[in-house]
């Protein structure tokens, strides 16, 4: 699960904003996104932190054990009632429709508590329906967990299988509290308030965090389900506080239901095209993780671990690159520049590429020594790091197409084509089944990565083949040279950085210093074959970081 933030600004050219995070004023729209966009990547930046630390700590308490396979497995419901209820898609089109009742109730220079009090009224009424929405499918969910745990976790035993079904009940309080809070998210974003939203997803992940530190031995992941809970409450409450301060009442919301309705339907019509690609993401999830069921204990945990690495390098430069390209791909759109639209996408594809390709190469080469760092201590011995480099190798095979997807699904919503990348989307996740059904029993949990990384391959070529109709060129013009030259490096990298490894692990060397070696062979050899085959884009990349880091070239004698 992802919790991200959207700013939408009005088009004036300056607005007088409410108290926002105890600033008053007038300000641009340059100045209030800069700001956001600060607050929400420091926020970003502290919850995955506290992520990776919350996997250290789960990692040393449990392992890569059968016990751990069942909190993963019963976190597959939740996460499907909350990204039918009140996921991505539901935040998307709360912000248009959120600022529509802001800015729009006041567009004649009327009052502005007018725009104010309509705001609230319907996000109070947004956050009644998810709530209620929410709670039906989580007490259904509560009463029928005993038939949802043999289908999910088919492969468990019995006793697994009970188990399994407590904590789906446990865990089907999540997306109430959840849900809830995301509506909360996209009110205080659009009133212009962010500290305490950016910093929310870090209080969720804390809680997990303490749970896994504190719990008594015998609950096992039951401390972890739990603490997912009071870590939903915790998101909910803080951002509450917050809201309330601002003017949110929930009961003024609810008095005034019939008023809202014309904006509810106007969400509920936004958010349907997303909710199809999304739900059809978590029913695959929900497909492969009973497949899994069927492989040895461990095999669901170790998918869990090396997922959440694979995303690491995905979220840092894909999706963040993807995210700051949006604002002119859609503006070039709406002008028809559309041969610069497809200039513009095949360089923002370039450019992810120069992350994701090495990031291939790395996981294969380096994955073992870094997972051994990361995680090997306490119940997390070899057979776990085995594992879990395994399957991430197998993950990380498909972050370029994963990048590129990044991409190509933003290149389709400038050119307001929702459609097209939720059926081939839905095409794909079939596909992803089928082909770790097929995998599974012969490669194990590998199986089912593999099959998520092909299926991801065969998206972006259906995905590209459409964008090549309506932007020739998106994907030409040089593109298919430079991937060429970064894979080249990447494997160039890798080979040193897998020999460097083997050799110090022969020489007995700690596994620390085995991984600064790695990474040194990995970044030295990575830069020269750059310059030996001409890649300018990656010593462009080395350059520009150097820089951000405080390096300043030397001045010529």
């Amino acid at each position: 699960m992802r919790l991200t933030g959207k700013l939408t600004v009005p088009p004036d050219n300056t607005r007088t904003v409410a108290p926002a995070d105890g600033v008053t004023g007038t300000r641009s729209p340059g100045a209030i996104i800069a700001r956001a966009g600060v607050l929400l990547m420091v926020g970003t930046a502290a919850s995955r932190i506290l992520g990776l630390v919350r996997d250290i700590v789960v990692s040393a308490r449990f392992g890569t054990s059968g016990d751990l396979d069942l909190y993963v497995a019963a976190f597959r419901v939740p996460d499907l009632v909350f990204t039918l209820v009140s996921g991505g898609a539901l935040g998307s089109a709360l912000v248009a429709v959120f600022s529509q009742a802001l800015h729009g109730a006041n567009s004649g220079n009327a009052d502005d508590r007018t725009g104010e009090v309509r705001l609230v009224r319907v996000a109070g009424a947004v956050a009644y329906g998810v709530m209620v929405a929410s709670t039906l499918v989580a007490a259904v969910g509560m009463v029928l967990a005993h038939l949802i745990a043999p289908l999910l976790g088919t492969g468990f035993s019995p006793d697994g299988q009970d188990r399994l079904a407590a904590m789906i009940r446990i865990l089907l309080l999540q997306p109430v509290l959840l849900g809830t809070g995301e509506v909360l998210t996209r009110f205080l974003h659009v009133r212009g308030r962010f500290v305490v939203t950016a910093f929310a997803p870090a209080a969720y992940t804390g809680a997990i965090v303490v749970a896994a530190l504190v719990a008594p031995v015998e609950m096992g992941t039951e401390a972890l389900a739990w603490g997912t809970v009071a870590g939903a409450a915790l998101f909910l409450v803080v951002q509450g506080l917050d809201a309330w301060h601002v003017g949110f009442r929930l009961p003024l919301a609810i008095r005034s239901l019939a008023g809202t309705r014309d904006d509810v339907a106007e969400v509920l019509r936004l958010m349907g095209p997303r909710l199809v690609g999304q739900g059809a993401v978590q029913l695959s999830f929900v497909a492969t993780t009973r497949i899994a069921s069927f492989l040895p204990a461990g095999s669901l945990a170790a998918l869990n671990y090396a997922w959440a690495l694979a995303m690491l390098p995905l979220g840092a430069f894909a999706m963040t690159t993807a995210n700051a390209a949006f604002p002119t791909f859609a503006g070039q759109a709406a002008r028809g520049e559309f041969a610069a639209l497809a200039s513009t996408g095949r360089r923002v594809i370039g450019a992810i590429s120069v992350a994701m390709l090495p990031a291939v190469a790395g996981a294969f080469a380096i994955g073992p020594d870094a997972i051994e760092v990361l995680f090997g201590r306490h119940a997390f011995g070899p057979e776990s790091v085995h594992l879990t480099a395994t399957a991430l190798a197998a993950y990380a095979a498909g972050l370029p197409a994963h990048g590129i997807l990044e991409v190509q699904m933003r290149l389709s919503f400038a050119l307001r084509d929702m459609r097209t990348p939720v059926v081939i989307g839905v095409v794909a996740m079939a596909l992803n089944v089928a082909l770790a059904t097929a995998l599974a029993p012969g490669l194990g949990h590998v199986g089912i990565g593999i099959a998520l990384s092909a299926a991801a391959f065969i998206e972006v070529v259906l995905l590209g083949a459409m964008l090549e109709r309506r932007l020739p060129g998106v994907h030409g013009d040089g593109l298919g040279g430079l991937l060429a030259r970064l894979g080249a490096v990447a494997v160039v990298a890798g080979v040193a950085a897998w020999g460097t490894s083997t050799i110090a692990r022969e020489f007995g060397i700690p596994v620390g210093a085995r991984l600064l070696l790695d990474c040194a062979a990995f970044g030295v050899s990575a830069l020269g074959a750059a310059w030996a085959l001409g890649a300018r884009e990656i010593l462009d990349t080395a350059l520009a970081l150097a820089r951000r880091l405080g390096w300043r070239r030397p001045p010529l004698p």
